[in-house]
């Protein structure tokens, strides 16, 4: 028992304790019955080797019988199809093709595969899953409240907010089995952050083998001459063809007024060397056209080279593999995504520098910054970017001709239109003249 505690000093002389009787011990004093429960002993928890996992759920939401003594709580089941989850949690874990298509998993790498030729190559599928996960649902109100606080107004700037808000749609839509299990996949958070390690990785062997069909095929899509040039160790900016083709659109006076000069100067990477970098937009990516000097948007991304680009599923049903269908018809994929053209157009960029190997950036050029220019401007203006979307779906999956070698010309009915104009302009203006003359 604890010792009685000391009284406050007081005035009066100090009682004297009796010599005879000891002093009273103190009684503890019990909790109250509504917390009496908190003292009630429970077993001890049992030691977890190094090898041993988490307590974790049977497909069904109940918990393993083994592990049932440690919280006798009643857990919430969540539906799922426990052959969906076990194909996730399989397809993650083989490596050759052959075991996928013993296992029936193929399907999921295939669309996993697609899934960049999409959404594009810079994509943080850890973030892109964890957040869309938390945000899924959500009132659009509530989700624009991003990070930076800048949606809706002029400091808008594609971020890590609006890459969750376009790629996990697309993700939740084109990976089977990923959207009725959202509720049960958003419980389990160390199979997401598998699963995304997962894509990350396949987006790598996706993105290494369109650059390999696109570098085969530069020298004749891009309609380069020099024989030289058919080693990409002679490209980029150590040749005049690429470079001018490298070079930003906005600076192509200054290209042809010397060309072996501005080459050198990128190259060798000068103090007074033109700045190439990921915000200022290459010729090549121009149908040139359409380019009017002084602007940027007209003819942008509408370039043949990015229309002839062999990228697997990327340019629609008319490419395949090997006499197999597209994965973008199993996948009934029918619309051009910005974030696919951007795709294409930066591994066309990479095919036509000098580098042997796969880099975000290329001197001053960067990718990210690329991309993050581009679809900054598409958020600004989302006519144009639907207008452009549009007409590369009518090309790729519409029937219409792919060769934009009149895409500049008007139409008899475009110029009837225009002389009507003109006249009814001239019309008006001279009846203007003869009403103020009387």
């Amino acid at each position: 028992p604890a010792p009685p505690p000391s009284s406050p000093p007081s005035s009066s002389p100090p009682r004297r304790s009796s010599p005879i009787a000891p002093p009273r011990p103190s009684t503890p004093r019990l909790p109250p019955p509504e917390q009496s429960r908190a003292f009630t002993p429970h077993p001890p928890p049992r030691p977890m080797s190094a090898n041993s996992q988490p307590t974790e759920e049977f497909l069904d939401g109940n918990v393993a019988p083994e592990d049932q003594h440690r919280d006798k709580r009643p857990r919430t089941t969540i539906p799922c199809d426990p052959d969906v989850i076990r194909n996730f949690k399989t397809v993650i874990k083989l490596h050759k093709q052959s075991d996928r298509i013993a296992e029936g998993v193929e399907y999921l790498y295939e669309a996993a595969q697609t899934l960049p030729r999409l959404i594009g190559t810079f994509v943080q599928y850890d973030c892109v899953l964890v957040d869309g996960l938390a945000s899924d649902g959500k009132d659009d109100e509530e989700d624009h409240d991003n990070e930076d606080g800048n949606t809706h107004n002029e400091n808008m700037k594609w971020n890590t907010h609006w890459q969750v808000r376009y790629n996990f749609a697309v993700i939740k839509k084109y990976l089977p089995g990923f959207e009725e299990h959202a509720e049960y996949l958003r419980q389990r958070p160390d199979l997401v952050t598998k699963l995304a390690k997962w894509m990350t990785t396949v987006a790598g062997k996706a993105r290494g083998s369109d650059i390999t069909r696109i570098k085969a095929s530069a020298f004749k899509i891009t309609k380069l001459t020099d024989p030289a040039l058919q080693r990409k160790a002679n490209r980029g900016f150590k040749h005049a063809e690429t470079g001018r083709l490298l070079c930003p659109v906005k600076l192509l006076v200054d290209f042809d007024n010397d060309p072996e000069g501005f080459c050198r100067k990128v190259y060798n990477m000068h103090d007074n060397r033109p700045r190439v970098a990921g915000g200022d937009w290459p010729a090549f990516m121009y149908d040139m056209k359409l380019y009017i000097p002084g602007k940027l948007k007209p003819g942008f991304l509408k370039s043949q080279i990015l229309l002839d680009v062999p990228s697997a599923d990327t340019q629609g049903p008319q490419m395949k593999a090997k006499g197999k269908p597209p994965i973008s018809r199993k996948l009934q994929i029918r619309t051009v995504a910005i974030t696919a053209i951007i795709y294409v157009a930066v591994l066309v960029r990479f095919a036509l520098n000098v580098q042997n190997e796969w880099a975000d950036a290329d001197g001053e050029w960067d990718g990210w910054d690329f991309v993050e220019s581009v679809m900054t401007c598409m958020l600004h203006d989302p006519a144009w970017q639907e207008n452009l979307t549009q007409w590369y779906t009518e090309r790729v999956y519409g029937g219409v001709s792919n060769d934009t070698s009149t895409s500049s010309e008007p139409s008899a009915y475009e110029l009837c239109m225009q002389e009507i104009a003109v006249e009814k302009r001239d019309r008006a203006a001279a009846m203007g003249t003869a009403n103020a003359e009387s």
